[in-house]
């Protein structure tokens, strides 16, 4: 069983806010006890002798709550020794997924969220029936959210998509009901967390530094990024040139936003800006 760890980023009602992203962690049953570890010795190496310490990406990144104390040079080794932990797993025991929904008119508010839930759980679908068909490892899925702003919301929706289909047709691989949990109880909720933080980072801020080394992990076939989904307002402009965007028009091409992907000085177009809508059949 893959359990798919889940949280937000970004604020659905906020109209200052273009986009907003649900990501996470799918984990490999048992591969859990191993990462988790990894995140409590990480601590151990940081904050050796202390109390669990909540990894809040956001709180990191300012120095908020706990994080107050701590320098920002040390913070910034945090972020970068939790985006190790999540790159140096196993590729068959982790696996990332994000839907970024850029938000307009008429998807906004509850609609976004309705629409990145099954943006995931569809595509999360496709990557355990592929796991069936083409290694013939028959796996089950189950989503733990991280309890929050639309706990409700969440579970009426994928209920809804599991008895009634997706647009794109059923999911078939969810072995039950979505859970949730608070990420503090929880060292994967935390790299969900991570996961969700760094991809709003991108799409919403133009910071590409966390999430470039974690691009890779995102599930993928033939170099074509999957597990990473970018639904655009309107499909009129240039051509988008972010990773999920590049990767569907030309595979293996990851787009000009990553410094990593695009070692030049980038010429394509900057979050925000036109581009194919990435809505269409996963």
């Amino acid at each position: 069983m893959y359990l798919l760890y889940l949280d937000e980023s970004g604020d659905e009602n906020n109209a200052n806010d273009r986009n907003f992203v649900l990501g996470g962690i799918a984990v490999f049953e048992r591969t859990t006890y191993f990462l988790a570890s990894a995140v409590d010795a990480l601590q151990e190496k940081h904050f050796p002798n202390s109390p669990p310490i909540f990894f809040h990406a956001t709180d990191i990144r300012t120095g908020s709550d706990f994080w107050r104390r701590v320098p920002e040079a040390k913070r910034v080794e945090v972020m970068n020794d939790l985006v190790s932990t999540v790159v140096s797993t196993s590729r068959t025991g982790v696996v990332l997924f994000s839907a970024v929904i850029e938000k307009s008119a008429s998807v906004y508010g509850e609609k976004a969220v309705e629409l990145a839930i099954e943006q995931v759980c569809r595509r999360f679908d496709i990557f355990l029936m592929r796991r069936y068909q083409e290694e013939n490892d028959p796996q089950r899925g189950l989503l733990i959210f991280s309890e929050g702003r639309f706990d409700k919301r969440a579970k009426l929706a994928v209920r809804a998509f599991r008895e009634l289909g997706t647009q794109w047709g059923n999911l078939r691989n969810l072995a039950d009901i979505p859970y949730f949990a608070g990420a503090k109880e929880t060292r994967l909720l935390q790299l969900a967390d991570l996961v969700a933080y760094s991809t709003y980072q991108l799409y919403e801020k133009n910071r590409p530094t966390l999430l470039q080394s974690m691009v890779d992990r995102f599930d993928q076939k033939d170099r074509t990024l999957h597990g990473l989904v970018h639904c655009r307002a309107s499909s009129r402009g240039p051509a988008c040139t972010c990773p999920a965007c590049a990767s569907r028009l030309r595979p293996g091409d990851f787009g000009d936003w990553l410094p990593a992907a695009s070692p030049a000085a980038s010429t394509g177009s900057p979050p925000g800006s036109g581009g194919p809508s990435g809505t269409g059949t996963p």
